[in-house]
């Protein structure tokens, strides 16, 4: 413990200038790989554990512009996937769960006279509010926006839109419950 109170505050200086943005008490674990840092915005008290992979390639090559927004208070856990061409945003106040996939782009089925590698890329973005929850294992996939306050359950495969205050599972992701203001409760929804 006395080794990360010596050496942390130097890698936080260091981390300022690699990253597009780097707030206070950013906190990432060993282990942890971000291959293009500078399209990387952290907010404050941000942790991202072990094993956890943050790919980045800008569909522009010459772009400067951030690729991965992440707010203030946001947990990512060890061995989740983030792989961005667009845009990712994830609001603050959002815990990620472990090994959760987050991706903003997917191949398109093509022509099978061709490599996998050279065929389209469909590219989109993908926007989690803030206070949400994204259980165990689950894939959030393109052009899917996550409303605030939601719990996204173990496993879940997120292909759509998911309102704000809303209990979502399996694979494809439906909303189960949403919260009611004037019952001040969870609601079972039947879609």
């Amino acid at each position: 413990m006395k080794k990360k109170r010596i050496w942390y505050p130097l890698i936080n200086i260091k981390n300022r200038f690699l990253f597009g943005a780097y707030g206070k008490d950013v906190y990432i674990e060993p282990g942890v790989v971000i291959n293009r840092p500078r399209f990387v915005h952290l907010g404050d008290h941000v942790r991202i554990k072990r094993n956890t992979s943050i790919n980045l390639h800008p569909k522009d090559k010459g772009s400067k512009e951030g690729l991965l927004f992440v707010g203030d208070r946001v947990m990512i856990s060890e061995g989740c996937v983030i792989s961005a061409l667009n845009r990712i945003v994830i609001e603050e106040n959002v815990i990620v769960g472990p090994h959760v996939m987050v991706i903003d782009n997917t191949r398109r089925p093509g022509d099978i006279r061709h490599p996998v590698m050279d065929q389209e890329v469909d590219i989109g973005s993908v926007h989690i509010g803030a206070d949400s929850f994204i259980g165990y294992s689950a894939c959030i996939l393109p052009n899917v926006t996550i409303g605030r306050h939601c719990l996204i359950g173990a496993l879940s495969v997120v292909n759509r839109d998911i309102p704000d205050y809303s209990v979502a599972v399996g694979a494809p992701a439906r909303v189960e419950k949403q919260y009611d203001f004037n019952q001040g409760e969870w609601v079972r929804i039947y879609e």
